[in-house]
């Protein structure tokens, strides 16, 4: 963490330092969504029904990337704030080792079993020639699009947060050139917005690996820490961002599913077009949390209460504003959006009527992700886990089981809002039964 920032700076200087992240947020959930244009307009409605089969399987590797990022930053950056900045190199080292070990081995399994792989994820016999063509490339992208969010997350916890901006600007301008000459003038279709998004990924990854084995970093790449426990203990602090992640490709999944029953693949190309715009809003939140929860581990380590109290404050009057600009922005642009990605007057007609739905989650959604990334800077892994599981497997699920049942099409469109509106109570008994009393036991120099 750069010494130079304050935990007490003012909120103006907090939005500022925070806008990296969130930006840095947005442009990674473009990704996708640059391919899912490129592929509407030039390519068809059936490719792009495929790009939404694949997407849990990319959720499924963010998921990982944050979980390990964010559960081993709160204990990097408390080292920092302890001063500890040779242990904090060389957990950081051990982590990234590790996660590069388990990148291999996903590519290697996946690759194997790729057509197995997409049929479990809901490919019918006519999507399958897309879903295989980029489902395999995408599987080839799992080490950098690791290194990629990790190295973005830890540009935060180095006092960079402007690196980790320019990581996604910098990939999500390369994937929108490299997907419009793959597609456009060279005709590739689907595999060419896959090799797009292979190269871009590739590429702000490159940057975060340049910085961080040069001399400018703090959390410079060194001989690796030997303590295995780290590593699970990273893993259960950070099992609320891989659930949150992993929300968004349960969401798609159990969409896909449903709406199948009642649209068939043109309802999933029209369920493809809203999660673009749920990646989009949620990214805000995410890039927040992450944003924000340096500081307070920062707060934990250096044994500043006040200060962690302050950003935690900033964070949460943040998250009431962003929350209603985003729902109203959804119901406002939500049909000028979706004619942006197609021109199919059937599509259309069901893209509008769900989004009109779908939006109310966006009230909600805000709270559970916040809160769950701020547990977890404070090392409380386990709360967080308990709202992240309610949010992405437990309420969404049970939801999207029953109301399609009593409410037909309309059931499967509010299950999401519906699940995130339950979470909010254990959010809310979170907040106060373990956020607080980690505040306060900072200010009484006790270990969390």
């Amino acid at each position: 963490m750069d010494s130079s920032i304050s935990l007490h700076m003012s909120y103006p200087a907090f939005l500022k330092y925070i806008t990296p992240s969130v930006l840095s947020m947005m442009a990674l959930s473009f990704f996708t969504t640059i391919d899912g244009f490129f592929v509407s307009r030039y390519v068809g409605p059936d490719p792009l029904a495929a790009i939404n089969i694949v997407i849990p399987f990319c959720c499924l590797i963010y998921a990982v990337a944050l979980m390990l990022a964010s559960g081993s930053g709160a204990y990097v950056s408390i080292k920092l704030g302890e001063e500890k900045v040779e242990d904090a190199r060389r957990l950081f080292s051990y982590i990234l080792s590790l996660m590069c070990l388990i990148a291999l081995v996903v590519t290697i399994i996946c690759l194997i079993f790729l057509k197995p792989l997409m049929v479990f994820l809901g490919s019918t016999e006519m999507l399958l020639p897309y879903t295989l063509r980029y489902g395999g490339i995408t599987v080839l992208m799992t080490l950098p699009m690791m290194l990629k969010l990790f190295f973005e997350f830890y540009a935060r916890v180095d006092g960079k947060p402007r690196l980790s901006f320019w990581m996604s600007a910098v990939g999500l301008l390369l994937n929108i050139v490299f997907d419009y000459l793959f597609i456009v003038p060279l005709r590739m279709g689907i595999t060419g917005a896959a090799l797009g998004t292979l190269i871009s990924i590739a590429g702000s990854a490159l940057m975060g690996l340049y910085h961080f084995f040069s001399p400018k970093a703090k959390l410079q790449f060194c001989r690796p820490i030997r303590q295995p426990g780290y590593f699970l203990k990273s893993c259960i602090n950070g099992s609320s961002q891989f659930l949150t992640e992993i929300s968004t490709g349960v969401v798609t999944y159990l969409f896909n599913i449903q709406i199948l029953k009642y649209q068939g693949e043109l309802g999933i190309s029209a369920v493809t077009i809203i999660t673009f715009m749920y990646y989009f809003y949620i990214s805000v939140y995410m890039g927040l949390s992450s944003g924000a929860s340096p500081l307070v581990s920062y707060g934990v380590g250096s044994e500043d209460s006040s200060g962690s109290r302050h950003i935690t404050h900033c964070c949460y009057f943040s998250l009431l504003w962003a929350s209603v600009a985003i729902f109203l922005l959804s119901l406002g642009c939500g049909p000028f959006i979706n004619r942006i990605f197609s021109s199919e007057p059937a599509l259309l007609v069901i893209a509008d009527h769900g989004n009109r739905l779908f939006s109310a989650c966006y009230l909600f959604a805000g709270i559970n992700v916040v809160t769950a990334g701020l547990l977890t800077a404070l090392d409380r892994g386990k709360p967080a886990a308990v709202i992240s599981t309610l949010r992405c497997l437990v309420f969404p699920s049970v939801a999207m089981l029953v109301l399609p049942a009593f409410l037909g099409e309309n059931g499967v469109w509010l299950a999401i809002p519906a699940g995130e509106f339950f979470t909010v109570a254990a959010s809310v008994v979170c907040y106060i039964f373990s956020v607080v009393p980690a505040l306060q036991m900072i200010a009484h120099n006790k270990k969390l």
